[in-house]
């Protein structure tokens, strides 16, 4: 799926590579010693970046043609464009949370997509490193209808199915724990346990991240009106005001071996290159022309600066690959998740700063 050269003539680009990698040989850069960037130098190897995911529609899940498609799968694609020059060159591991600590902690994934937040414990408590937030996402709860029309988070108490080991459970038994609600927690191995419990309706809510709560009802086929997802705090969609002291941050990170810093570094600002290029209209249409008449730092993004991609062991053209072949992060969003998908998602606090949004990249340069 590498996109065709477009405004530039083939040679002329060949040109312009050739000439960035001569400028980078000639400032004495050069890649580090293979022992210096262990997960880079295997998947060199083998040709393919290994990732692992948390299967939910719209972030990660097969199509009709058992091919890897998502949110989550594009992001992989972008890091497999910027550092192997190809989207298409990943391989998808499907990872049962909490299992991508250990997976990445063991190299048995380069970097987890798994949709795990950010949390001080898990940082200190893990051999992983967290990647800048790539999706910020809130609590969310689901809860069937009552007869009469109310939702069952309004009758008392009720039973909510939760996944073991998520921020989800940890946020609801603090919550439990100061007496604000008389609900009970049913406890499931899994995502998948917890959703099927629910749908069986062994409980009468279920509690999780509120966008893959969304997608995954979405695909359902559930009577309309027979059940209601709210954000956590929940006191705007209940007459309960209570459930405004429901937490609700969900910084969703890629993670990576805490003993290769080179490899988080390549992770790192392969995602900021796709934040910065959705806030500068980068897409990856326009980066060909861009890439010549943009501003002095969109040239800087798109040329890759090759004498500081070669020492963290990237391509020259890393970001300029990653935007062309996979778009922007918006471009990304948006046909996974938001208007060109089934699921309509609001893009919310996914936008770029400048927007309202908590989307930020460093400085190029």
């Amino acid at each position: 799926m590498i996109a065709a050269p477009g405004l530039l003539p083939g040679l002329f680009l060949g040109l312009l590579l050739a000439l960035a990698g001569t400028a980078a040989a000639q400032q004495g850069a050069s890649p580090p010693p293979v022992g210096e960037r262990p997960v880079l130098a295997e998947i060199e190897r083998r040709g393919v970046v290994r990732c692992g995911v948390s299967f939910n529609p719209g972030f990660a899940a097969n199509d009709d043609n058992g091919r890897p498609v998502g949110f989550m799968v594009d992001l992989c694609r972008a890091l497999a464009a910027a550092v192997l020059g190809k989207a298409d060159a990943i391989e998808i591991r499907r990872l049962s949370k909490p299992q991508e600590f250990a997976a990445v902690a063991a190299g048995d994934v380069d970097v987890s997509f798994a949709q795990t937040s950010w949390t001080l414990t898990r940082d200190a408590t893990y051999a992983v490193d967290f990647g800048p937030p790539v999706f910020h996402d809130v609590q969310g709860i689901a809860a069937w209808r009552l007869p009469d029309g109310r939702s069952a988070l309004e009758s008392g108490e009720l039973t909510i199915c939760v996944p073991v080991g998520t921020t989800t459970q940890a946020e609801l038994e603090a919550l439990l724990a100061r007496g604000d609600r008389p609900w009970k927690l049913r406890l499931y191995p899994g995502w998948p346990d917890a959703l099927e419990a629910f749908l069986s309706r062994d409980c009468a809510a279920l509690s999780a991240d509120r966008a893959p709560l969304t997608t995954a009802l979405h695909v359902l086929e559930q009577p309309r009106g027979s059940m209601e997802i709210a954000d956590a705090p929940l006191a705007s969609a209940s007459s309960s005001p209570e459930l405004s002291s429901l937490p609700s941050r969900e910084p969703i990170t890629p993670l990576t071996p805490n003993a290769d810093r080179m490899w988080m570094a390549a992770v790192r600002w392969t995602m900021y290159a796709l934040f910065l290029a959705d806030d500068a209209g980068v897409t990856g249409a326009n980066a060909n022309f861009q890439r010549i008449t943009g501003s002095s730092e969109m040239r800087r993004l798109l040329s890759g600066l090759p004498q500081v991609a070669v020492k963290a062991g990237l391509r020259p053209d890393w970001a300029y690959q990653a935007i062309v072949q996979v778009g922007n992060y918006g471009e990304i969003f948006e046909r996974n998740l938001g208007a060109h998908s089934p699921f309509k998602l609001e893009r919310g606090p996914n936008r770029p700063w400048t927007q309202g949004g908590l989307l930020y990249a460093p400085v190029f340069q």
